[in-house]
């Protein structure tokens, strides 16, 4: 599945074991460069790569110190993970091998970043129905996104079929789902 624009991006970075893009916030792989093919299953990977970025941002959130600039890094024996978020539809996964100094390998992701979210699809919210961005910014957001869905039937009375395909709610009922997503977050105004 790999694409030129991580062929390119990947180029000359001698200790990459793998490069994997998740799509936010369904945690799906976009796309993958992998050293050596068939040891793990990227699509795997990938969606625990979204979660862990997704739950690193709770945590620190909880701590009241969330930043945009935020990544997570993990060393085990033999590998080297750096997760970041490219943008907020995007989570890039950079493998490394553990020799690699971590100097070197946070240069590397900086540079790899900088080509990857050049050559990523712009995904504009208002090419989004309302309803939609509302479910992907509470997902986002919200704490327990896991249980978001429930959590805001219960308050609008929606059914969890139509919170599952926002895009053909009402006006009325996604208003219920804005008031009801403001009272979760703790928020006066959603600006989306």
């Amino acid at each position: 599945m790999t694409s030129e624009l991580l062929e390119q991006a990947v180029k000359d970075v001698a200790p990459l074991s793998a490069v994997l893009v998740t799509a936010m916030p369904d945690c799906l792989l976009y796309d993958s460069w992998v050293k050596e093919e068939g040891r793990w299953a990227p699509e795997e990977v990938a969606s625990y790569f979204g979660d862990l970025v997704r739950s690193n941002r709770e945590a620190l959130k909880s701590l009241g110190s969330w930043s945009s600039t935020m990544q997570v890094t993990i060393e085990s024996a033999d590998a080297l993970v750096v997760l970041r978020e490219v943008n907020e539809h995007f989570v890039c996964g950079c493998i490394f091998d553990r020799s690699a100094p971590l100097g070197l390998v946070r240069l590397h992701v900086d540079r790899m970043l900088d080509r990857i979210s050049a050559g990523l699809p712009q995904i504009s919210p208002e090419e989004q129905p309302r309803a939609v961005r509302i479910i992907g910014f509470l997902r986002r957001y919200a704490p327990d996104p896991h249980a978001i869905l429930m959590r805001v039937a219960l308050r609008t009375g929606l059914s969890l079929e139509q919170l599952e395909a926002p895009e053909h709610l009402t006006p009325e009922q996604t208003q219920s789902l804005e008031d009801a997503a403001k009272q979760i977050l703790g928020l006066q105004e959603l600006h989306l």
